[in-house]
């Protein structure tokens, strides 16, 4: 509850904020902007955010089925719900995998094989993050350059950090002492500190977790099908999420005077969208709201001089992949925990009886 309470409060800030700072941009000029959008593009980035979600739901269910837990197509797409919606509403996102994980095991699934495949898919999930990153650096490294000091620091911490996030799991399958050492290391100086209290405690907690983290890894991984599967499906997951913005993008340049003349390939506008989503990806903020916003507003100034325009399509862009998919994905979650928490145990009790 209080998650959700600080969530609104950011929200309620953030929109302040914008419809408070830009001249003339208001719920009006915002509804015109979207009835203006050519129709088509905007059903796609609809179906992008459906998509977006399906994508990780298949991974899962791939997953699933490779270790002898076939799930129906609404079960696995509801575990991907539950972790895009839990993860919008817990800082950092740490509430994402405990929510799917609480769905899969109760659909079946035992603890210890949930763990694996959630593991596995966080390690997949993370590798595609750093790998369309590394695209958008390598493709369109000049339009880095155009960026604001502040946007740029915010881009290079969230591709440091989630190339940190890779590199310990990386670490983990190769060499499980050297992580344990460094832990270790950190852990004596956290303590010197006195950041933390009971070294042994904490060490247990480390040694678990990577112990946990290495099984789940080579449990999975000894298909090399299933590896190239899971990262191909993670890799259509952000293709689909980093779509929606370029659908918006150009749905409004299609019929919009103002932005008809922006000489701009679809590469570009893909490029920019990776570049925002690194950004936010540093802030440890419920769904990174009000940083998400501040930095699509600045990196996409560089192609809208209108601010009306570029609040209207921040604002709409940002409503989709986030706002409208953290909704539908709570609307998905709540089917489900109404069916396995009331309508299942119902009538397993009546076909005991």
């Amino acid at each position: 509850m209080l998650n959700i309470l600080l969530l609104a409060v950011l929200i309620s800030v953030t929109f302040y904020i914008i419809f408070n700072n830009a001249d003339g941009f208001g719920f009006n000029s915002l509804m015109d902007f979207v009835a203006n959008i050519h129709w088509p593009f905007l059903v796609g980035a609809f179906i992008c955010m459906i998509m977006h979600m399906g994508f990780k739901g298949l991974s899962l269910g791939v997953l699933n089925k490779h270790l002898g837990y076939k799930k129906k197509l609404f079960e696995n797409y509801s575990y991907a719900s539950a972790d895009i919606y839990f993860s919008a509403i817990t800082p950092s996102a740490t509430g994402g995998q405990p929510a799917s994980a609480y769905y899969m095991v109760k659909d079946g699934i035992p603890l210890s094989i949930t763990t694996a495949i959630l593991s596995f898919n966080l390690f997949m999930y993370t590798s595609n993050l750093i790998f369309v990153g590394l695209l958008a650096f390598l493709i369109r490294p000049t339009l880095f350059l155009q960026f604001e000091l502040w946007v740029k620091l915010f881009i290079i911490a969230g591709f440091l950090v989630q190339s940190g996030f890779l590199a310990i799991y990386i670490m983990i399958i190769v060499s499980k002492k050297t992580v344990l050492r460094l832990a270790k290391w950190l852990v004596n100086l956290l303590c010197f500190l006195r950041i933390f209290k009971d070294k042994d405690k904490y060490m247990k907690r480390i040694e678990d977790s990577v112990n946990r983290f290495r099984a789940s890894i080579e449990l999975v991984s000894k298909s090399k099908k299933m590896v190239v599967t899971t990262f191909t499906l993670n890799f259509l997951e952000r293709i689909g999420y980093l779509a929606i913005g370029v659908l918006v993008f150009f749905g409004a340049k299609y019929n919009m005077p103002n932005l008809s003349s922006i000489d701009v390939s679809v590469i570009d506008v893909f490029a920019l969208e990776t570049y925002a989503m690194l950004g936010a990806y540093c802030v440890p903020l419920p769904g990174a709201v009000g940083a998400s916003e501040g930095i699509f507003f600045s990196i996409f100034s560089l192609l809208i001089n209108n601010k009306i325009l570029l609040n209207s399509t921040m604002v709409t862009t940002r409503a989709i992949t986030f706002y409208i998919c953290f909704i539908f994905a709570g609307i998905v979650t709540l089917v489900h925990h109404i069916k396995v928490n009331f309508i299942r145990p119902h009538r397993l009790s009546k076909m005991k009886t």
